[in-house]
């Protein structure tokens, strides 16, 4: 804050609520007297007239002569010390939110598994692939799946030191041939795998997003790398069907 000897700080003078209103009333007006901007307030004129002078110490107010009675006028320009102080602090905390929002997008991200495909096949022949449980044995796992929301089935593998092998799953969403949901619980891990198919020129989009992850560590790496080399597979069953 910038001070001058005999001239009082701008923002002293506009922390009172008395003298803002003051300010709101001369900023709708050319000039008042004093006797008309007293009728404003539950106050008398002296001291109307003192809150007056620390606006005129500040700058913010200007009078004349006008006979035997003194008119006042708003003079804005100190204000834009005020506003340069605002717009200051307005851009730090935006840029504070934004980083937040940003933190918390990246966070988001990473309690999911996000993987696009592109496939030179007609959508439903993906979706057979999707649904069909001997077709999803040869690219996922052995399982009895069903395309029937509410059916629950397991995917099966050969099981090792560190997992059994089984997923829980249970359906959640089937709308033929454009989206298909269903949770994948295993390993500690109870996570919602959703397909969502849309064919273009003959060309099938597939994304696939794996979402509820607790652990990030061991899962969620986990999960990624297999649906990456489950999609390979997947490429290589779709050119058999």
């Amino acid at each position: 804050m910038k001070e001058k000897s005999e001239t009082r700080d701008v923002y002293d003078a506009v922390a009172d609520p008395t003298r803002r209103k003051i300010l709101d009333l001369l900023a709708n007006r050319e000039e008042m007297p004093l006797h008309e901007l007293t009728t404003n307030f539950q106050m008398g004129r002296t001291a109307v007239s003192k809150h007056l002078t620390i606006l005129k110490d500040a700058g913010l107010v200007t009078s004349r002569k006008a006979g035997r009675e003194t008119r006042y006028r708003l003079n804005a320009l100190p204000l834009q010390e005020i506003q340069d102080w605002v717009t200051y602090y307005t851009k730090f905390w935006n840029d504070k939110i934004m980083l937040l929002h940003q933190l918390l997008q990246e966070e988001e991200e990473m309690h999911k598994v996000s993987l696009d495909y592109k496939f030179n096949y007609s959508i439903d022949r993906v979706w057979l692939a999707l649904t069909d449980s001997k077709i999803l044995a040869k690219w996922v796992m052995d399982n009895d799946f069903k395309p029937i929301v509410g059916h629950k089935f397991q995917f099966r593998a050969k099981p090792n030191k560190l997992w059994d092998g089984i997923v829980d799953s249970e359906v959640l969403v089937v709308d033929q041939p454009n989206k298909l949901s269903y949770t994948w619980i295993t390993a500690g891990e109870s996570t919602t795998v959703t397909w969502t198919l849309k064919e273009t020129d003959g060309t099938t989009f597939l994304h696939l997003e794996q979402t509820g992850f607790v652990n990030q560590g061991h899962a969620y790496h986990g999960a990624k790398q297999g649906w990456v080399l489950m999609g390979d597979k997947l490429e290589q069953v779709l050119n058999e069907l």
